[in-house]
């Protein structure tokens, strides 16, 4: 009997022992390379797993001899082997550029890319850290289709740029785009590229339909890293960069200054105020005193930097079982501004920007049917600045004459002359400064229940709470200052001898303001997501339910009502076989903007799309991988327009006057009176869209080819009445939905790629085209003066007179059939404008829109990159096609506002004493001491293409050959130098082509940046 028991006890430890099946073996890259932390797993039991060690070896048991092993690598493509009885077995990956674009990120959930049926572009963290910017939205140029991206300043902290989906559709309302972040509404240009694990684009209806009353503007959804399974893998990056202006104006000395002067006095039939010789003296430096009497100021040389630094690190930390993932990110960045004398005092008046970036993402598996997670963020950013600010203060640079007074006096106070507007020095130095915090805190927590075994499968129910809070504390500690004016005999060379007098006094003490504020933004939202497979049949689908509210403490003005809004989402998508594929989108939602009973609105979309290249007849052929075409069409809105409540009337008190007696002797009362007529009609605005695109690739995915051509009709665009006419005896008409605008265009994106044993390149190139058009925007019809009519012209089109070159002589300026202005003084040299009329004058009825953009309607980006052993590089060419710009103001005119002059204007300018070849080759009319009210006007005389083509990125890295990490023991180690804005080439020459209008503005940078990246 016993014997029996100890035969059966050794026959069950055998059968247990037979039952797992220990393997091992090594994991390791095409090269022979091993790959440390390579994820293994075994097929249909997610929580037996390992990861290969420092030599990437791994050992797993396994459930069976015929199991399967799924072993997954950052950057490698996901393999599936069989162990089939083996007991050691060894693994190559094949390194994959693909491996992060196969999944897509859609509205409120994900796809495989080959089930998407809408217009969506994504790029990566990989390639939005090739570009070494404080702010994020500055990556994405010229690298995804659909996107236009103008950045205006390069102001630390404020250097963000305006993004455009697919161009502009509407005039009044918002033409942002909604900004996700992990599902939430939040900005991301502040958020640390480091944390990215990818931004798509939603371009098209099917898209966007889920976001309903808010999705006409096309979505940005930014999704941060997560943890994975494995064992904590660490990564710290530092890089220090370079900064220097990609342009600044340069402007002419006081010598060339006065000398253009007396000739803009001559012109003007006025006396001449400075003689050869005193002019002379500006130039001369033999006696000490003419530096003080005659000062020659370079005032941008004075006060700007030709270079400042930046500097950037980060540490984060994933990792995780199958049990508890997490990921955890801390960044610093550190941006200085390019103002000199910036530590002459007790406080600093350079421009600077600290910013410490923090992310927490979490992921537990209570069990195996219950999820939670948990994000949380914060970003704390601190900000300087001088007392003035940096529209001021460029604008006194520009507009402050070399010849008007020294930056300082001998005994080093600050020189001025009576009535002058500012020495741009004390400007800069004198004024006190400006310090602005902020602190941005976001949290995220949500709950997934699988109810595959309580209900069907397939089936799970996902509840998530939001909580945002934005908080701002603005300091200003402001001050006057005294400034002198000095004088002296100007042959005294003793400059201790002159005389100051008081011509400014400040205080010395500095002042104290602050402003603050917060924003608190809550979002609740319970969805229920369903995916089956029916053999070839796959189904899945989405309802939601949302709500947020947002306030804005104590400054709206609607006293501090919060921004509310709810919907319900619903998404239905089907496939057969991968070759067909339908999906319908619908948002139901609105928001407390509008009338009671026509807040919510229905927003459905449809989407279809054919995989060709699943066809029998198609699908074994060696050359063709993907042959997919796309349609989609639908119903998306658009509820910003600037202005809340716009049903509601608006009265005032104290601002209407109501006499009782006779006029001058009676009683005048003050009342209320209405300032906004309500109309309580108004609603959102409503965007059908059309999308047909196609996909395809050939030869293992050698080339990629994508093309999309859209077409998009606004209607309900906030119009002011113009039909109306005043003797209906409204004061202020109510906005009325009355604008119609149409938007169409095309993009294309066009790669190829090829990887060998050590080496591979990609080359890839983008192409987008987007223009709108105004069809109705209630109007008069303006029979007469049709190019006054905004209907048939463009958002954005520029409006002037039409020039048609300059008069060169005076018989044209004396002939009657010539049509001029009423200007005085006419003569040759002034521009000559076209007469729209024909009335024989030259006045407000000749002018009309131009035909003339200021915003790009082309978008071009062409992305080279490359690897070759251990070295990899990357080169982006963008470029903006199609947008203009105003070359108007002080920093374009001569003498504009007591403007300098800028270099460009000498030798360019007609004069009686060029020739006359050259007077018909020059750009600048004639000079004016006082400006001409004939040439300094609105015309496409000052028009200027903002064309541009840029050397955008460059990158360089090496890393370490993994034998070197092992001794060093890190798992990768890579040194890189990039750069961004390197050249640009443009028709501009004076001011960088995204400078809005030549306006005078903190100047865009380019960054030369090294850094180094390591891991373990």
């Amino acid at each position: 009997m016993q014997k029996c028991l100890l035969t059966l006890l050794l026959c069950f430890i055998g059968v247990y022992a037979r039952a797992q099946y220990q393997v091992s073996g090594t994991v390791m890259d095409q090269t022979g390379e091993t790959l440390i932390g390579a994820t293994i797993r075994e097929v249909g039991d997610n929580n037996n797993g390992t990861i290969t060690d420092f030599n990437g070896k791994y050992t797993i048991k396994v459930s069976k001899k015929n199991a399967q092993l799924s072993v997954s690598y950052v950057g490698y493509e996901d393999q599936t082997v069989s162990v089939q009885g083996k007991t050691i077995v060894d693994i190559v990956l094949k390194t994959s550029e693909q491996t992060l674009e196969e999944v897509v990120v859609v509205g409120y959930g994900t796809q495989k890319k080959e089930s998407v049926t809408g217009a969506i572009t994504s790029v990566n963290q990989k390639v939005l850290k090739q570009t070494p910017v404080a702010n994020i939205t500055n990556a994405l140029v010229g690298k995804v289709t659909g996107l236009t991206a103008i950045q205006q300043s390069g102001e630390p902290g404020y250097d963000g740029a305006t993004i455009f989906v697919r161009g502009k559709a509407t005039f009044t309302g918002s033409t942002n785009p909604l900004i996700l972040v992990d599902g939430v509404e939040r900005s991301f240009g502040d958020i640390d590229a480091n944390e990215i694990e990818s931004v798509s684009i939603l371009k098209d209806a099917s898209a966007t339909a889920v976001y309903g009353v808010r999705g006409a503007n096309g979505v940005v959804l930014v999704t941060t890293k997560r943890g994975e399974v494995g064992a904590p893998k660490v990564s710290l990056t530092y890089s220090y960069g370079v900064q220097t202006p990609t342009r600044l104006t340069k402007y002419c000395d006081s010598y060339d200054v006065l000398t253009l002067f007396e000739e803009g006095l001559s012109n003007d039939g006025k006396s001449s105020q400075y003689t050869p010789e005193t002019i002379a003296k500006y130039r001369d430096r033999s006696n000490p005193t003419y530096q003080y009497l005659y000062p020659n100021v370079d005032w941008t040389e004075e006060l700007l930097k030709d270079n400042t630094g930046q500097m950037q690190a980060n540490v984060n930390v994933s990792g995780g079982g199958s049990l508890f993932r997490y990921f955890v990110s801390v960044g610093y960045m550190n941006q200085d501004g390019i103002y000199k004398y910036s530590d002459m005092s007790e406080y600093n008046t350079n421009a600077k920007m600290e910013r410490y970036n923090f992310r927490t993402n979490i992921d537990v598996d209570i069990r195996k049917d219950v999820k939670l997670m948990l994000n949380l963020g914060g970003i704390i950013q601190d900000l300087n600045f001088p007392g003035t600010s940096a529209s001021d203060l460029f604008y006194a640079i520009k507009t402050r004459l070399p010849y008007y007074y020294p930056m300082t006096n001998p005994d080093g106070s600050i020189a001025e002359y009576v009535n002058s507007e500012g020495n741009p020095y004390a400007m800069l130095t004198k004024t006190g400064y400006a310090a602005n915090k902020s602190t941005t805190l976001n949290a995220t927590a949500g709950v997934t229940w699988d109810m595959s075994r309580l209900i069907t499968q397939g089936l799970s129910l996902t509840a998530r709470l939001s909580f945002d809070a934005d908080n701002y504390r603005n300091v200003s500690r402001s001050r006057g200052y005294n400034a002198y004016k000095f004088s002296i005999a100007e042959t005294e060379t003793d400059l201790s001898k002159g005389t100051y007098a008081n011509v400014r006094t400040g205080s010395e003490a500095l002042g104290y303001g602050v402003t603050a504020n917060g924003t608190r933004y809550t979002l609740l939202e319970a969805m229920l997501n369903y995916s089956r497979s029916f053999g070839e049949h796959n189904v899945t689908g989405l309802l939601m339910y949302n709500q947020s509210s947002k306030l804005i403490d104590a400054t709206d003005a609607i006293k501090g009502l919060p921004f509310r809004k709810q919907g319900i989402v619903g998404r239905v998508t089907y496939n057969y076989a991968g070759k067909y594929f339908g999906e319908f989108n619908m948002g139901y939602n609105g928001s407390e903007n509008f009338i009671q009973g026509h807040r919510m609105g229905f927003f459905p979309a449809v989407s279809l799309s054919y995989v060709l290249s699943e066809e029998n007849f198609l699908k074994n052929t060696s050359w063709l991988d993907l042959l997919k075409f796309r349609f989609s069409y639908g119903l998306v809105g658009n509820d910003d327009n600037g202005s809340r409540f716009l049903y509601q009337s608006q009265w005032t008190t104290g601002w209407k006057t109501y006499t009782f007696g006779h006029t001058g002797n009676g009683l005048n009362l003050g009342g209320a009176g209405v300032y906004s007529t309500g109309n309580e009609s108004v609603t959102w605005e409503k965007a059908k869209k059309l999308n047909i695109g196609l996909d395809l690739d050939l030869w293992k995915s050698a080339i990629h080819l994508t093309v999309d051509v859209f077409h998009e009709r606004r209607t309900d665009i906030l119009c002011t009445p113009g039909t109306i006419p005043s003797t209906i005896g409204v004061t202020s008409l109510p906005s009325i939905n009355a604008g119609i605008v149409t938007n169409k265009g095309f993009e294309i994106e066009l790669e190829h790629r090829k990887n060998f044993r050590n080496w591979g390149y990609s080359v890839k190139g983008n192409f987008s085209y987007a223009k709108n058009k105004i069809i109705s925007a209630d109007e008069p019809d303006n029979v007469d003066k049709p190019w006054q009519r905004r209907a048939g012209t463009s958002i954005d089109e520029m409006y002037g007179y039409i020039a048609e070159g300059l008069f060169q002589t005076w018989d044209e300026i004396n002939d009657p059939d010539i049509a001029k202005t009423t200007a005085s003084n006419l003569q040759p040299g002034d521009i000559r404008y076209k007469d729209l009329n024909g009335d024989g004058v030259i006045n407000d009825d000749d002018r009309g829109y131009l035909g003339k953009n200021s915003t790009p309607d082309k978008i071009v980006g062409l992305a080279l990159s490359g690897n070759w052993k251990n070295f990899d590089f990357s080169v982006l060419f963008q470029a903006a096609l199609g947008g203009n710009t105003w070359f108007t103001g002080s920093a374009i005119w001569p003498f504009e506002s007591k403007a300098s002059v800028s270099q460009d204007v000498l030798n360019n300018y007609w004069s009686t004493n060029n020739t006359a070849e050259q007077n018909a080759n020059v750009f600048y009319p004639r000079l004016s001491s006082d400006h001409s009210d004939n040439n300094y006007i609105e015309s496409t005389y000052w028009l200027k293409s903002s064309d541009y083509l840029r050397l955008k990125n460059v990158e360089i890295g090496y890393r370490l050959p993994k034998s070197v990490n092992k001794f060093l023991g890190v798992e990768e180690l890579r040194f890189y130098a990039n750069a961004v804005n390197l050249i640009t080439w443009d028709h501009m020459k004076i001011f960088d082509p995204e400078s809005p209008n030549g306006a005078v503005n903190y100047p865009q940078m380019k960054v030369f940046n090294f850094g180094v990246h390591v891991s373990f």
